[in-house]
């Protein structure tokens, strides 16, 4: 049976605990479609870290044709990134790319004095990076001791600078369908870099 009807085909649904539901790669598809951007990129990362193969969801959206909501979640599936570990990473590569800049790598290891980190987004080229700070990092992560979470990021963020890197620090209020984000990034690319803007707004829509 043809899914661009919208009707469940059999490789659509799955048994779990007893109950027959629909399976991760039909319920990724259909958040895709069915929501904003940012919230079908969220469920499309986490799928992705899950395991699941972006070419069987592609193949899906193939099958639904020209079915409402699919353009949008060709754009979202494409971007999807099984290395985003949280929503907030996933949100911040979105605004990013909404806003023209190329699409950065997920955990982009740097080498520095102090031993290899990964940093949650980054350009290598350019040696620029953009790490999310959330909160819980300093708080319900932080096993109660918050001075000795800042001590260790604030010695891991020196290193990463003197390898060579330009890091942007974003926050949630800093993610957010604007221009702020995308200039603080451009502002830190070598001199002679160069950065074609390809906005795609509709990825910001209802963000």
């Amino acid at each position: 049976m043809s899914r661009s009807s919208g009707v469940l085909d059999a490789s659509d649904v799955v048994v779990r605990s007893g109950l027959r539901v629909t399976s991760l790669e039909r319920t990724v598809v259909d958040c895709a479609r069915s929501s904003s951007a940012v919230s079908g990129l969220v469920v499309a990362d986490a799928a992705l870290r899950r395991g699941v193969d972006p070419d069987s969801l592609r193949a899906r959206l193939q099958d639904l044709g020209p079915a409402r909501g699919v353009r949008i979640a060709r754009a979202v599936i494409d971007l999807a990134d099984g290395g985003a570990e949280s929503p907030w990473e996933s949100a911040t590569r979105l605004v990013l790319v909404g806003a023209g800049l190329p699409r950065p790598s997920t955990q982009v290891r740097v080498v520095t004095r102090l031993g290899a980190f990964r940093t949650d987004l980054g350009w290598e080229d350019w040696k620029v990076a953009v790490e999310f700070d959330g909160l819980v990092k300093y708080t319900t992560l932080a096993a109660g001791d918050p001075g000795r979470v800042i001590f260790e990021e604030k010695r891991r963020h020196d290193a990463i600078v003197e390898a060579g890197w330009r890091v942007v620090r974003a926050t949630r209020e800093d993610v957010q369908p604007s221009n702020s984000l995308r200039e603080r990034v451009q502002r830190l690319l070598p001199v002679g870099a160069q950065c074609p803007l390809r906005p795609a707004p509709h990825l910001l829509q209802g963000f």
